[in-house]
C-alpha cells in the first residue's frame, strides 16, 4: 500500500461526495515507525488505507475520524508511544508522533485540495502547508503550490511567502514534509513538498526487464519501456507502463529530464550503444547499464570513438548495475537495482544501517 493509493481513495471520495478523513504525520519526537509525511485515509465507514505507525495508531485514529467527520472540524493528535498504559504494545520505538486529522473539505475549499490531490496523482510537483495553531483549533488553513500557481492562505501574506521561499528549498532536497516556525511571529507550520514522480525509463523488454518494471512501480515510480520489438513491448507484458516501439536510431524520442532514472538492459551491442549515447547526454542523473566491466569499456570506447561520450559521462554511469547484495535470479537483480536508484535518490551509499 503506497501513499498513491491513500491519496487515490481520498480523491475517488472526493469527487464523490462522500465524507471521509485524511491523517498525515506532521510532527516526530524521537522514535517512530513513520516519520512526517505519512498518510492515512479513513473513509465513511471506518476502513483505513495506509499507515501512520505499525498498527498501533492506525485504530485509534479511525475512530477520532469518524468525530472529524461528523462535526466537521479538523485535529491535531499526539501520541507518546512510550506510554505503555495507553497502547500497551511494548512497541520498542518509544516517540512522541503528532497527527494532522482533516475531514475532507467541503464548500470553496474542496476545489483546490482537490486540485492538489490530482497534482499529486499525476507526479507533478507541488507543495501544501497547513497552519498548525488554527488547526488545533479545528480550522484548516492551507497553502497551495501547485503546477498551476497558487491556491490559499495561511492568513498572513508574509508567511506565505516564507512557506513558498522554504518550498523551494525542500524541493531542491528532492522533496521533504516538515513542521517548521516560520515567518515574524514563528508560526508553526506544516510543509509537505512532493518533488516531480521519478520515473525509470528501461531500454529493453526482456524477460528479465518485467520484475524490474515491477519493482519500480511498487516503490512509486512512473515507467517507460523501450524496445524495438512489437512483440516485446506490450502491454501484456508490462502492465501500468509506458510503451514505445522504437528502432534504435529513434531512441532520442524517449524524452529524458531530471526525473528520470535510465536503465539499459538491451542485451545487443547496437541497441544498447544507442540508449547509452541518448542517456548519457541527456539530463537524466543516473544511468545504469546492465553489463560486466569489460562489455562496458568496450562499448564506451565505441561510443568515443564515434564522439558519441559527453565529457563527465562516466560519472553517472553506473555498471555493473544494481548494489552488491549477491544477486542472481531476476527478481533479485531487479531490487539491487531498484535499491541502488533510491539510494542514489535520497543521497546515500546504500550500505547497511547497522553501520550508522
Amino acid at each position: 500500500m503506497t501513499d498513491r493509493d491513500v491519496l487515490s481513495r481520498a480523491l475517488d471520495a472526493l469527487r464523490a461526495g462522500r465524507s471521509g478523513a485524511l491523517a498525515t504525520v506532521v510532527a516526530v519526537e524521537g522514535s517512530a515507525y513513520q516519520r512526517e509525511g505519512a498518510k492515512l485515509f479513513v473513509d465513511a465507514s471506518g476502513s483505513v488505507t495506509g499507515l501512520i505507525s505499525g498498527g498501533c495508531l492506525e485504530g485509534e485514529v479511525a475512530i477520532v475520524a469518524q468525530q472529524a467527520m461528523s462535526d466537521h472540524r479538523a485535529r491535531v493528535l499526539r501520541y507518546d508511544t512510550a506510554d505503555e498504559s495507553i497502547f500497551g504494545y511494548g512497541m520498542g520505538c518509544p516517540g512522541i508522533v503528532d497527527v494532522l486529522l482533516e475531514p475532507l473539505p467541503q464548500g470553496a475549499a474542496a476545489a483546490p485540495y482537490r486540485e492538489w490531490l490530482e497534482a499529486l496523482l499525476r507526479g507533478e510537483q507541488t507543495a501544501r502547508a497547513v497552519a498548525i495553531a488554527p488547526a488545533r483549533d479545528g480550522e484548516v488553513r492551507q497553502f497551495i503550490l501547485g503546477p498551476h500557481g497558487k491556491a490559499g492562505s495561511l492568513g498572513v501574506p508574509v508567511l506565505d511567502d516564507a512557506v513558498q521561499a522554504r518550498a523551494v528549498d525542500l524541493a531542491g532536497a528532492s522533496g521533504g514534509s516538515a513542521t517548521q516556525r516560520l515567518g515574524p511571529e514563528g508560526a508553526e507550520v506544516y510543509i509537505d513538498v512532493a518533488p516531480a514522480q521519478p520515473r525509470l525509463v528501461v531500454f529493453g523488454a526482456g524477460d528479465d526487464a518485467q520484475p524490474l518494471v515491477s519493482a519500480a512501480q511498487a516503490v512509486g515510480m512512473r515507467v517507460h519501456v523501450v524496445d524495438p520489438r512489437p512483440a516485446m513491448a506490450t502491454k501484456e507484458r508490462f502492465p501500468d507502463a509506458e510503451i514505445s516501439v522504437l528502432q534504435p536510431p529513434r531512441y532520442r524520442e524517449a524524452a529524458l529530464g531530471p526525473e528520470c532514472y535510465v536503465v539499459v538492459m538491451g542485451h545487443q551491442m547496437e541497441r544498447d550503444e544507442a540508449a547509452l549515447a541518448h542517456a548519457l547526454s541527456s539530463a537524466a542523473p543516473y544511468v545504469g547499464l546492465l553489463s560486466s566491466r569489460g562489455r562496458r569499456e568496450r562499448m564506451l570506447v565505441g561510443l568515443q570513438t564515434r564522439g558519441a561520450l559527453p565529457e563527465g559521462a562516466r560519472d553517472k554511469l553506473f555498471a555493473p548495475i544494481g548494489l552488491d547484495i549477491g544477486a542472481k535470479s531476476p527478481e533479485e537483480i531487479a531490487l539491487s537495482i531498484v535499491a541502488e536508484i533510491v539510494a542514489r535518490r535520497r543521497g546515500r551509499s546504500g550500505g547497511s544501517l547497522s553501520g550508522r
